[in-house]
């Protein structure tokens, strides 16, 4: 291995790739398991700097050589009815074919369309599963460079509820806001706002009550209108809801498909003679 990594060391550092004496170049070797040249051919990107090559073939080699080193190490330590793991392996491959195919099945035969009746009784009869554990907002979100000309119009206008008001807003915002958001169409929980902001979701929940937000870091303002807001420990409204009740909805059709599947695979078992049992039910 030293021999190698030396001749590598020699090599221009303009080359993209490792020149060495043939594709059967040994690299590295850990009992009986070899590293060959030709398995490493594609590793080092063109253009790459001599020294980070040398770099990222070093990393590579530790990597390959103390996998087949733990190998090696667990196969020596760890007592016979530990290593044997054939049975194991057999039963993970097993279960990853049917698992396959059962998703196969149901992606070809489950009925996608969702009724607002169906969403709607799911959504009266399991209230207890879409209380909220946080604040959901509608708001006006905007995001204002702290030199921007236009700061202090956005401070002034951010809150405001006319139709006037809000059309100058949105002018300016457009040639003026790094990032302008209306969420009067939808519902916004109080933890997805604040990875748009510098302070955490608490501080964003503290500020719901008095009906809008500013903060700023280095660069930046926010300013945030709270529109319309649902309070947590209370139910969140179907629109909110909508995705989550569509994923119950397909879960649960998904589950009558797989029990139809079972049923048709054992009665095809017996039928075919497949399945073939040898005790006597009525002894």
């Amino acid at each position: 291995m030293y021999r190698t990594l030396f001749l590598l060391f020699l090599l221009l550092p303009s080359c993209s790739y490792f020149p060495f004496r043939s594709k059967a170049e040994i690299i590295a070797e850990v009992n009986k398991n070899q590293l060959l040249a030709s398995d490493i051919a594609l590793l080092i990107p063109p253009g790459m700097p001599y020294e980070d090559s040398i770099a990222m073939l070093r990393q590579y080699v530790n990597t390959w050589a103390l996998a087949h080193l733990m190998e090696l190490k667990a196969q020596k330590e760890l007592p016979k009815e530990l290593r044997d793991v054939s049975q194991a392996l057999e039963e993970y491959r097993r279960a990853l074919i049917v698992f396959q195919y059962e998703k196969s099945y149901v992606e070809t035969r489950i009925d996608t369309t969702i009724t607002i009746e169906e969403l709607q009784k799911i959504f009266t009869e399991n209230e207890n599963l879409f209380i909220l554990s946080e604040p959901i907002v509608k708001a006006r979100y905007i995001k204002i460079a702290l030199n921007s000309p236009n700061l202090e119009v956005a401070r002034s206008l951010y809150r405001t509820q006319s139709i006037e008001g809000t059309y100058q807003l949105e002018q300016m915002a457009q040639h003026s806001a790094e990032k302008f958001e209306t969420y009067n169409d939808q519902w916004i929980s109080a933890f997805a706002l604040s990875r748009d902001l510098p302070i955490s979701s608490e501080e964003v929940i503290r500020s719901i009550q008095r009906g809008y937000l500013e903060c700023a870091d280095n660069s930046y303002a926010y300013f945030v209108a709270f529109l319309d807001i649902t309070p947590a420990n209370t139910m969140g409204p179907l629109e909110y809801q909508e995705a989550t009740i569509r994923n119950i909805i397909l879960g649960r059709r998904k589950q009558v498909l797989l029990k139809d599947l079972e049923k048709q695979v054992l009665e095809e078992g017996w039928r075919t003679k497949q399945l073939k049992v040898y005790f006597d039910e009525n002894e």
